[in-house]
């Protein structure tokens, strides 16, 4: 006989009760992991630096984990609040803006601004308004172009040639200060001699023909003032050689390079390797040279002074600088290479000696360059000398002049004995012949800056 189930409405209960929590326990744990509800806010990416000039455009980036839902960007100033940019978004993670000050609104009254920018995003937390960024800023307002005077300067730079400008650059809240060329190469400005007052080595490349210079200074509020230096542009011929490659030739010095610093499967021709040599490892050496005498922040001078450069006693030139090698195989051009230093030679093995004081920034073997030492004067000025049997310093020694750097050889890619060398100005290589000139050196160099100092010190 079956016994009869007694009602119990207290377990009922808690039957009940125990499904709610569980509906309750899910309904959280959808909120926790659902990415509809999440809750990281947006990222603004704003690069303040505090000053604006109204005129440049405020760059600012807003981007989301998943989807934006609106942004805003506003100005605050006295009784004044007015919208730069704002917009409602669908479907984006991110919105880059350019936020200008309207050309038809008047300049804020006050030096002092504040800068809101807010973002939301698309998703349904916070009661289903979303995730808010709001961040503000105070920026500075600083419509003053920065003062540009150039002081004096070297009458003219050749192609392939070197020159000095001393120049005056100034504004309260100044950021950046160098010379610009026609061709986008930069030089770095060290402060000269008095404060607002700075002085650059520049040099003009072999291949830049249509060349001009210009002071440059920039503030902290975007202003910039750019002025041309008054430079004569002098023309230089340059040698062009064509040589016929041999067999010998390729078998031999050719071989040897391309076995040492070739890659691993060497089953190139012989044409070949000698592009390889010519082009691909002539590349490497000079992007080494390069990376080391590029523009970098110069040291506060009074007086820059060097002597002639004369590093190998008794030699005699057997290549000149700037020459340009068009190479021939088989009747057929194969490759090209321009010559950046000139070549001295004396006896085998010769001493070479630094001519002026410095800090030896590399000493090792470079290519085609071989065993090789690079000298910093100071000011951007670089030395180098390459294909050295021996090198007599390592990098950071500081030598004096007089001192041995290394002896000549045939290390890289040369022939006969003899010292490669070469003189960079910040980066660009330029002809020794002008620094191996005392003349030249007092009057491009030394009286540029006694004359800058007279015009300084007539100012006071």
């Amino acid at each position: 006989m079956k016994q009869k189930r007694h009602y119990n409405p207290k377990r009922k209960r808690q039957i009940r009760i125990g499904i709610t929590f569980a509906a309750a326990f899910l309904f959280v744990l959808f909120i926790a992991f659902s990415p509809s509800f999440e809750r990281e806010a947006p990222s603004v990416e704003f690069a303040n630096n505090s000053f604006w000039n109204l005129a440049s455009p405020l760059e600012i980036a807003i981007r989301d984990n998943r989807e934006l839902s609106s942004y805003r960007v506003a100005l605050y100033y006295g009784e004044t609040e007015l919208t730069l940019s704002e917009g409602t978004l669908s479907g984006q993670n991110e919105v880059v803006l350019q936020a200008q000050f309207p050309p038809d609104q008047k300049s804020p009254p006050k030096e002092s601004v504040k800068l809101s920018i807010e973002a939301v995003d698309a998703s349904y937390w916070n009661l289903f308004r979303g995730n808010k960024t709001l961040l503000t800023y105070t920026l500075t307002i600083d419509r003053k172009n920065p003062v540009v005077n150039v002081v004096a300067n070297s009458y003219g730079i050749s192609l392939g040639g070197s020159a000095l400008v001393v120049f005056e650059a100034r504004d309260e809240n100044i950021d950046e200060i160098k010379i610009v060329t026609k061709t986008k190469r930069e030089f770095a400005a060290a402060p000269f001699y008095k404060s607002g007052f700075y002085a650059a080595l520049i040099g003009r490349d072999i291949e830049e023909n249509d060349w001009a210079a210009y002071v440059y200074a920039s503030d902290l509020a975007g202003n910039r003032t750019q002025s041309r230096i008054p430079f004569f542009l002098k023309d230089t011929r340059l040698r062009r050689s064509n040589i016929t490659l041999t067999k010998r030739f390729l078998e031999g010095k050719v071989e040897d390079m391309f076995v040492s610093h070739g890659p691993a499967e060497q089953t190139a021709d012989a044409l070949e390797r000698f592009i390889f040599v010519n082009e691909t490892l002539r590349q490497k050496s000079l992007k080494t040279i390069e990376d080391h005498t590029k523009p970098k922040g110069l040291a506060h001078t009074d007086r820059f002074s060097v002597e002639r450069f004369a590093p190998l006693a008794s030699a005699a030139q057997v290549a000149g600088f700037g020459d340009r090698r068009d190479y021939y195989y088989d009747g057929k051009p194969a490759s090209h290479s321009f010559h950046y230093g000139i070549d001295l030679a004396s006896v085998k093995e010769a001493a070479i000696k630094a001519s002026n004081g410095g800090s030896v920034i590399f000493a090792e073997e470079n290519g085609v360059y071989g065993n090789m030492s690079i000298v910093d004067h100071g000011l951007g000025l670089y030395t180098i000398y390459g294909h050295c049997t021996q090198l007599h310093v390592s990098a950071e020694d500081a030598v004096k002049a007089g001192d041995r750097l290394g002896t000549t050889g045939t290390t890289g890619f040369a022939l006969g004995d003899h010292v490669h060398f070469e003189v960079r100005v910040q980066g660009v290589a330029v002809t020794p012949i002008e620094w191996m000139d005392s003349n030249w050196i007092k009057a491009n160099i030394v009286n540029i800056q006694e004359d800058a100092k007279t015009v300084i010190n007539g100012r006071e």
